[in-house]
């Protein structure tokens, strides 16, 4: 018998894997790309000292790049976690910028220094939710040794790669964000819109862009944030985001810290552990 040749039905346009793959990209990617303008730019003045410190007080542990790979594949980021890491390496060996260079250009410090001094562009953008869901994961599973909890591998499982780096993750952490930055002003609707003209059509799209003009419109809800999240891992990564977006100097932003801690329903020991990382002062009443 010959071959049987499967035709597609007419009116039925065929796509490739590579083109099914480019579609779920670009709907995965933008409020990504959203939140690595937010935090490239710096929404405080120590935006950009806590997010270099974080990634190299994490990046002394091991298996941080194996993690990091994993999630930047999970993200989407433009060549895969191997790719966007050389390119960030070869970015600041040549420029040495954002103050990370030298020994300090391991995986997760070359996309951190990318990021934050904008060396290839999108991709570094892109990879965002992936730095922070591996310095959220890398807190989270310290914390779950401490408690005794066995150590599971160094490479995350898919559920936690979908979780920390997916659309809905991105909502949450954008929320968190703007949630902070309103409480001291820093982000208003005026600024929004400097960083979404800084964001190409190919990078965000029209009903993100929307979505976003939205989020800074209205009072971010704390505790319907936190109702949202689900798994203690990202709840860590939605805790880490805002504490990257203001400097937390007034009782109003410790006190937004201390709700949103109590929303996600977030251990006090996976708190201070996120402050020490980061370098960020405590909030608790004891310290103010």
């Amino acid at each position: 018998m010959g071959r049987v040749e499967h035709l597609p039905r007419p009116g039925i346009v065929m796509r490739s894997r590579a083109d099914i793959a480019a579609s779920t990209k670009e709907t995965t990617m933008s409020l990504g790309n959203i939140i690595g303008t937010l935090l490239g730019q710096g929404t405080s003045s120590q935006s950009h000292n806590r997010l270099r410190t974080g990634a190299e007080n994490a990046g002394r542990g091991g298996g941080i790049d194996q993690m990091l790979g994993s999630l930047m594949g999970g993200a989407g980021a433009t060549g895969g976690g191997g790719g966007l890491a050389q390119k960030a390496r070869d970015f600041l060996g040549k420029e040495q910028a954002a103050g990370m260079s030298g020994a300090k250009i391991g995986g997760i410090g070359a996309v951190v220094g990318a990021l934050l001094g904008g060396g290839v562009g999108g991709a570094a953008k892109g990879g965002a939710m992936a730095v922070l869901g591996t310095l959220a994961l890398k807190v989270w599973r310290d914390h779950q040794a401490q408690q005794g909890v066995a150590a599971p591998d160094a490479e995350p499982s898919r559920d936690e790669v979908r979780a920390l780096t997916g659309s809905e993750a991105e909502g949450l952490v954008l929320r968190a964000m703007i949630g902070a930055a309103q409480v001291d002003g820093h982000v208003d609707e005026a600024e929004m819109e400097k960083i979404l003209g800084r964001l190409h059509d190919d990078e965000v799209t029209e009903e993100e862009r929307r979505a976003a003009r939205e989020e800074v419109r209205r009072p971010v809800d704390v505790e319907a944030l936190g109702a949202q999240v689900s798994r203690p891992e990202v709840a860590t990564e939605v805790y880490l985001a805002a504490l990257l977006s203001v400097d937390i100097d007034t009782e109003a932003e410790r006190a937004y810290f201390r709700r949103l801690a109590k929303a996600l329903r977030l251990d006090a020991d996976v708190v201070a552990r996120l402050h020490r990382m980061t370098g960020a002062p405590s909030v608790t009443a004891a310290s103010i």
